[in-house]
């Protein structure tokens, strides 16, 4: 039976940094001790299992053990918990098979290895949390505690997902979740919801859509103070503009993994404190402030899978496809085609420096979308495009990618249209701004380093939660209003019953629908007041339809319309060996009013004139209609004796 032996010193020569390196990623601490104990707590990563055919595992063992608390602090009474993501991969999710079986240690290596741990490593481990776990893990699981005795069973706590985590009351917001958990767990609640719980859970929105893109920041005596970039928009311009990362070809233009984008608004949107970024070599992320510790480090996330590059520039496109109010608005549109819709105009920095000016008065857009401009978009694009000749992304291909962004009006072909004339504004800011605006505008680079870093006000670091219900903006309200009362109202329902005029708008009145107008008079009375029929439907059997005669109640709407007349009996068909066989005077008395016509079409005559049929004639004609009527009746052709039999 093999021996656990601690890992080489890091001066030894036979320590392996490639297995330390390993090891860091699939065992690490989090930044914030448990929410349930206020212990230590260990994040162990499945997705960053290596292969087993490539990797050996009984060398990798101790480095990974290494990373728990030492026996000394164990020993003193220090313990600790470890919270296991069992289906981590967002590569492995849904993968079974012999390939996937491969890329995991064995049943008979992980209950060695459970042996071979000390004893007061085992007895010091307050709780075993197991998260996604398949049916082998919690097989193997369950068959380690039988084999120890059962007394660690009452330590391990599974859990389907990180909802039901939360339930038994850990803060996922505080924890170090690996990009591969969140996709995962994306993905199977794909149609059931977010992946984490807001701290405000209906209370508004947060950093996406609100109505205050850009919040102001809080200058420590509980007043407002000048705007700042929101949250997501810090982190993530901040590790797009690192070194190895601003040089990666395609920023803006290589999509990345939509499943990606959601995870990262969503984590945002819900306040997670700990969103970690990486691109090859480059992690980035940001450190916590809590109470009584400070700034929490996270040195310890260097090496920790994250958000690639292209992430990060998809999530800053969807923050402005997301604004409430675009930058270009509908209401623009005929401002922009009038006086920037000629191709050919030569767009001056003097213009556009008029356009972005915060105190302009001749602008066609609005102050918030200025602010935009000024503080994020073009300060951004115009550092991407210093790396051109690394990252490949031209003006205007900038221009190209978030042109559709600053639109969204209701009809698609109207901003179609548009799109042209924004994507030349754009292009024009990008290329003067380093030269001409920014000097003009006072957005210089320092300026822009600055908002990028980390805000010193605690309450600054975290964007804040809209207060009341997913609504309109006010200027939405405001129109919709208007609109309804200028429809719905009339000029003196905005003033209350007693006359005076509120605070609130009044509300109005309840309306019922207006009755509908009369039938139309189609027929002319008579001298006593009854209709007169037109000549088609004057007939003996119509006729003799009573019509009942006019009421003596006051006349109104209802008593002015012309009165239906009841409908006829419907009479059954007679059929056919009946009205052939039978005279008009001998059929009942139910069908002697009604009409038969002999309409059948003859097409075989002259076939039996030349077989020389006899025609009998004593079989009985039809009857002629009666004469009220129009029509001309025409006479029956003579049945054929062969024919005689069967009548």
């Amino acid at each position: 039976m093999r021996t656990l032996l601690p890992p080489p010193p890091p001066s030894s020569p036979d320590y392996s940094p490639t297995l330390a390196l390993l090891a860091s990623r699939i065992l690490y601490p989090n930044p914030l001790p448990s929410s349930t104990t206020n212990l230590p707590l260990y994040i162990l990563n499945s997705a960053a299992f290596p292969d087993a055919r490539e990797t050996s595992y009984d060398d990798l063992v101790p480095y990974v053990l290494a990373r728990l608390p030492g026996e000394d602090d164990l020993l003193a009474g220090q313990q600790y918990e470890i919270l296991f993501f069992a289906k981590a991969s967002a590569d492995d999710a849904g993968k079974t098979g012999k390939d996937y079986k491969k890329r995991r240690p064995g049943w008979q290596w992980c209950v060695q290895t459970y042996q071979l741990l000390s004893r007061v490593l085992r007895k010091k481990l307050s709780r075993l949390w197991i998260v996604g776990a398949e049916s082998w893990v919690r097989m193997l699981v369950e068959g380690v505690m039988v084999m120890s005795g059962g007394k660690g069973r009452k330590k391990v706590v599974f859990a389907r997902g990180m909802r039901e985590l939360e339930g038994w009351g850990v803060k996922v917001r505080e924890l170090c979740v690996p990009c591969g958990v969140w996709v995962v767990e994306k993905r199977r609640r794909k149609t059931r919801g977010s992946i984490v719980e807001d701290e405000k859970k209906g209370k508004g929105r947060r950093a996406f859509g609100v109505r205050e893109p850009l919040p102001r920041s809080d200058d420590g005596d509980g007043e407002e103070g000048k705007v700042r970039l929101p949250r997501v928009l810090r982190e993530a311009t901040s590790f797009l503009l690192m070194d190895e990362c601003v040089k990666t070809g395609g920023i803006f233009r290589v999509n990345a993994k939509a499943v990606m984008v959601e995870v990262l608004q969503e984590l945002y949107s819900h306040g997670q404190q700990f969103i970690v970024w990486q691109e090859r070599d480059t992690v980035l992320c940001f450190p916590y402030w809590r109470d009584g510790t400070g700034d929490v480090g996270t040195d310890e996330l260097k090496e920790k899978d994250g958000f690639d590059i292209h992430a990060a520039a998809g999530l800053i496109k969807l923050w402005y496809n997301e604004l409430r109010e675009p930058i270009f608005p509908q209401s623009c549109y005929q401002a922009l085609e009038k006086f920037y819709g000629n191709a050919d105009l030569q767009l001056e920095p003097q213009q556009l420096v008029e356009m972005l000016r915060p105190d302009s008065e001749w602008t066609i857009l609005s102050a918030t979308a200025r602010g935009i401009l000024r503080m994020h978009l073009l300060p951004l694009l115009s550092q991407v495009t210093h790396f051109e000749e690394w990252n490949h992304m031209t003006v205007y291909a900038l221009a190209v990618c978030f042109a559709p962004a600053l639109l969204r009006g209701p009809d698609i072909e109207e901003d179609f249209k548009m799109m042209g004339i924004v994507r030349r504004l754009l292009e024009a800011m990008i290329r003067d701004w380093t030269e001409h605006l920014a000097p003009s505008l006072g957005g210089d680079h320092e300026s822009f380093e600055a908002e990028l870093r980390l805000p010193e006000v605690v309450a600054d670091r975290e964007d804040p939660i809209e207060d009341g219900d997913d609504s309109v903006s006010p200027s939405e309200a405001q129109m919709t209003g208007i609109t309804l009362m200028d429809n719905d109202a009339s000029g003196s329902d905005s003033q209350q019953e007693d006359g005076s005029e509120g605070d609130d708008p009044p509300s109005l009145p309840q309306r019922h629908p207006p009755p509908l107008p009369p039938r139309p008079r189609t027929f002319s009375e008579t001298e006593d007041g009854r209709p007169s029929l037109p000549p088609r439907l004057r007939s003996s059997t119509i006729a003799a339809i009573p019509i009942s005669s006019p009421t003596t109640s006051p006349p109104n709407d209802v008593d002015n319309c012309v009165k239906r007349k009841p409908a006829p009996t419907v009479h059954p068909l007679p059929r056919y060996s009946m009205i052939v066989g039978t005279s008009s005077q001998q059929l009942p008395a139910t069908l002697g009013h009604i009409p038969f016509y002999n309409t059948v079409e003859q097409p075989f005559e002259e076939e039996e004139e030349e077989q020389g049929l006899d025609v009998d004639s004593d079989l009985p004609e039809y009857e002629a209609v009666p004469e009220s009527s129009n029509r001309t009746a025409i006479p029956r052709k003579p049945v054929p004796k062969s024919l005689k039999g069967h009548v």
